[in-house]
């Protein structure tokens, strides 16, 4: 089942630690600290599946860092940090540590880790460098896990500027109106546990996970206790000396003679020690990997439209007592005996609620095939109708095509009726007509003939009156 855990925590020079100390064991990577001189080489180390340096919009010449597995500007970044403090006991990192479902793929891992680092970036304006680990070989593979390390100062064009808001105390945030840092890792869980959601929804697992404590959510499991490194650490070489000095006889003859009681238990829970409660039949108890599964899958139901079955149900996965580092071996640190205890006061919930998402799964798929035929029926009676309407408009069409022809050809019949009653003109017509034309020519040049003459004896006229007029001046 997917779980979520999100802590936040210090790197601090109090305690020792180096920011580029910190960046080279998180990506795997080998980084020169210039402050101590050191170089911290952790090429050998296997299990990063994926690295990415993001920066803040604004971050100026910054920004060219941005990419994947950039060992030289990720050195030059944290030693950066390194240099823009000077307090000895100064924090000159923040890390997220982020556990990722195993239920989803290297593509959705990634997505998940850079959506959530360029919400930090956007946020805060710091630079963000992530990394993400696969589960170890000694655990149970399903440890998908990120470690997301930010800057405390706000990464501008000039480099590292001023503290982030988060870095700020309570007293300071107040000033400027802000909540508590308390508030704000709270609202940081928030985001993470949405986007973890929205990652399982569209893997279409219906696994949900809620940043809630089990007392805040109204549940009646009990908390786990985290072991830390050192715990986790002496787990570990438990199991492994478990595994070499312990044959499955004698795995199966301790725990027939060493039964572990404990307070407020269910009596089912008690003996075995490591055996799951009664299950129900559909759900028998399977000794590999330590987890409970279904000893033999139910008959599978063909998916609608011929498409690939629908998938088994989901497994009911019961982590037996310090089933992280191997199946039948005994937890060694009283940390671990005591999360090994609330386990198992928590299997029969867990029994339950698997069983119930089971049958919500069953009754989802039945739904969903239901809606399927449905869909089915409803799209072929479409499809009819839309042939039905087709033919229909086709049928229409031709039928105007045939009406528009029809009317063409009664058209052209008219006008040929309409040549053919025309009457016909004799030569004689035409030839009086052309006469009647000269007549009228002739009679329009006459006209402008006369016209010229009456023009011309005017003028004659005014020059013998103008002479006339001269003529007594001057005999005068």
């Amino acid at each position: 089942m997917a779980l979520y855990h999100l802590s936040v925590k210090a790197v601090s020079r109090a305690v020792g630690r180096s920011a580029v100390a910190c960046a080279a064991y998180r990506q795997a990577e080998s980084l020169h600290d210039e402050r101590t001189g050191q170089t911290h080489d952790y090429e050998r180390k296997r299990g990063v599946e994926a690295r990415l340096l993001l920066m803040p919009d604004g971050a100026g010449g910054w920004a060219t860092m941005a990419g994947e597995n950039w060992t030289a500007e990720r050195e030059r970044l944290w030693n950066a940090a390194e240099v823009a403090e000077k307090r000895k006991d100064a924090r000159v990192a923040r890390e997220y540590e982020l556990a990722l479902p195993h239920e989803l793929d290297a593509a959705s891992r990634r997505r998940l880790v850079s959506v959530f680092a360029g919400e930090l970036a956007g946020r805060f304006g710091v630079a963000v460098d992530a990394a993400i680990h696969a589960p170890s070989r000694e655990s149970d593979g399903r440890n998908w896990h990120a470690h997301v390390l930010t800057t405390t100062r706000k990464a501008t064009a000039a480099g590292l500027g001023e503290k982030a808001v988060i870095e700020l105390s309570d007293t300071a945030r107040g000033k400027l109106g802000l909540g508590s840092g308390a508030s704000e890792i709270e609202g940081l869980r928030e985001v993470w546990g949405a986007l973890i959601n929205r990652e399982l929804e569209r893997a279409q697992v219906a696994e949900r996970v809620d940043h809630r404590s089990y007392a805040r959510q109204g549940r009646g499991e009990q908390a786990t206790q985290h072991l830390g490194p050192a715990a986790s650490s002496l787990e570990r070489k438990a199991a492994r000396l478990t595994r070499r000095r312990e044959t499955p006889e004698s795995r199966a003859e301790s725990a027939r003679e060493r039964p572990r009681e404990f307070p407020g238990a269910a009596p089912a829970l008690m003996d075995p020690p490591r055996e799951a409660p009664s299950l129900p039949p559909a759900f028998p108890p399977a000794a590999e990997h330590g987890l409970e599964r279904p000893r033999a899958a139910p008959e599978r139901l063909p998916a609608p439209g011929g498409g690939e079955p629908y998938p088994e149900p989901p497994q009911v996965a019961v982590r037996p007592s310090a089933g992280v580092f191997g199946a039948g071996a005994e937890p060694a640190t009283r940390i671990g005996q005591r999360n090994a205890e609330i386990e198992e006061r928590n299997r029969a919930l867990q029994v339950a609620r698997a069983a119930v998402e089971v049958a919500q799964r069953v009754l989802e798929r039945l739904e969903r095939g239901r809606r399927w035929a449905v869909g089915v029926v409803r799209g072929v009676g479409e499809r009819i109708a839309a042939e039905r309407e087709e033919r229909a408009r086709e049928a229409e069409r031709q039928r105007q095509a045939q009406e528009l022809a029809r009317q063409e050809a009664a058209r052209r019949a008219e006008q040929e009726r309409a040549q053919r009653a025309e009457p016909k003109t004799t030569q004689a017509q035409r030839d009086a007509s052309r006469v009647r034309r000269k007549v009228e020519r002739a009679g329009r040049e006459t006209h402008e003939q006369d016209a010229e003459q009456a023009r011309q004896r005017q003028a004659q006229e005014r020059e013998n009156q103008a002479q006339r007029n001269r003529g007594p001046s001057m005999g005068m």
